[in-house]
């Protein structure tokens, strides 16, 4: 969920994100890195590294280094070729420069478009990993400004829920869902202030991080977590092993303890 912030998710009106956070791990101390716009916080979401490593700064791909250091749907891939990995998304960057190959990587103009395809590719295909990028909340925070006290921002985060419900429950109406193990991770690139982001401050690079479902551990994730902390955990889950050759910053949270 682009642009959310995480005081502002918990203040919003979102019974579904509520609801996960509540079965499963959360932190809302997570930390992106030091610049805090789109092309560097989704490039070390999706890669696992700091952007030192994947070359993106601020939306400038120019130096992407994705060849060595590339998307977490990519290393499910090469892991295992039978699997299968999709990507839909609003930001079209992420289309393009990022997640540039999977089974299914799709852009579209907006958030409904994003959910109904979402929600198909749970309801007709079977993917190991699907990555959804929701825009509007970063627009909301553009328009009328990153504040849990603005309405018109927590009404954005309030449609995201919305959003994320509809996903969630075709999700769950899959036909093998109770013998399945999904693991639901939801986060964001950055927070904001005024009507911007992209410093080194507090406020632009606290971020939130849940990690929910059967396999989530339960509470608040301590330390606070690192956004390159989510490919680690959703290898961790998959049980894909990490090759240190890989040079990831990141490492597994918010799951319980192998037994």
């Amino acid at each position: 969920i682009d642009g959310c912030r995480p005081d502002a998710l918990l203040k919003a009106k979102a019974p579904h994100l509520h609801g996960l956070i509540k079965n499963g791990a959360f932190s809302d101390k997570a930390q992106t890195g030091d610049m805090t716009a789109s092309g560097s916080g989704w490039g070390s979401l999706l890669t696992g590294v700091w952007r030192e490593k994947h070359g993106v700064k601020g939306n400038d791909f120019k130096l992407s280094n994705f060849d060595k250091y590339p998307h977490v749907l990519a290393r499910i891939k090469k892991a295992r070729p039978d699997s299968f990995v999709a990507s839909v998304v609003h930001w079209e960057p992420i289309q393009k420069l990022i997640v540039r190959k999977a089974d299914i990587t799709v852009a579209f103009k907006t958030d409904p478009e994003v959910t109904k395809v979402a929600a198909e590719i749970l309801t007709d295909k079977n993917p190991d990993l699907l990555f959804v990028h929701l825009d509007d909340v970063d627009g909301a925070g553009h328009k009328f400004g990153f504040d849990p006290k603005l309405p018109r921002y927590l009404a954005a985060i309030e449609k995201a829920d919305e959003q994320v419900g509809t996903i969630l429950k075709a999700l769950e109406a899959r036909k093998t869902y109770a013998k399945e193990d999904w693991l639901i991770i939801v986060s964001t690139d950055h927070g904001g202030s005024g009507k911007g982001h992209g410093l080194d401050t507090p406020e632009h690079r606290t971020i939130f991080l849940i990690v929910s479902g059967k396999s989530a551990a339960r509470g608040t994730i301590e330390p606070a977590p690192n956004i390159v902390d989510i490919v680690p955990t959703v290898l961790e889950h998959l049980g894909i092993p990490v090759d240190p050759q890989w040079s990831l910053d990141g490492k597994a949270v918010g799951l319980k303890a192998q037994r």
